[in-house]
């Protein structure tokens, strides 16, 4: 319900959404100075930080990002490598009580690309093709990748029958 009501809040006010996503990947790297204080890994968290600038690169377009581009496809492989980076430290550094470990993932690791993610869901209905007056041919880039894996899994299998 929260994201639902937070992509609404997105489509109604694309500029402040940047701007606030922005303030968001400037703090977060005030957070993980304080957590560089602390005494956590500061390579993991230098490369969380520079991850985040990274994902900020997608502003530039902001709210329209191509989905088949560099930045946005880094982004994803960024988002999910910097999870997995944190995840093993944490599981070999038991000390952390989980709140304390779930606080962190979510302030520091997911608030950001998160924040992107959701912001995606009005640039769908704001790209021109939306106004096209052929709408049915429309589909979401999940649905179009599960039919390009369906063709491709039904071009095989027409293969092995002859």
């Amino acid at each position: 319900c929260g994201l639902y009501v937070l992509s609404e809040w997105v489509e109604e006010y694309p500029r402040l959404t940047r701007r606030l996503i922005g303030y968001m990947v400037w703090g977060v790297d005030v957070i993980l100075l304080l957590m560089a204080i602390e005494g956590l890994s500061t390579w993991r968290l230098l490369v969380s930080a520079c991850a985040n600038h990274i994902y900020a690169l997608n502003l530039d377009s902001f709210p329209l990002v191509n989905l088949g581009g560099i930045r946005f496809l880094g982004s994803c492989s960024l988002a999910v490598g910097n999870h997995f980076l944190w995840f093993f430290y944490f599981i070999q550094n038991l000390t952390f009580a989980f709140g304390q470990v779930c606080s962190f993932m979510f302030f520091c690791i997911w608030l950001v690309p998160l924040a992107l993610f959701v912001s995606l869901v009005p640039a769908e209905t704001s790209l021109p093709s939306a106004r096209d007056s052929d709408r049915k041919n429309r589909q979401n880039m999940f649905k179009s990748l599960f039919s390009k894996l369906k063709q491709t899994d039904g071009e095989q299998q027409s293969l092995h029958v002859d």
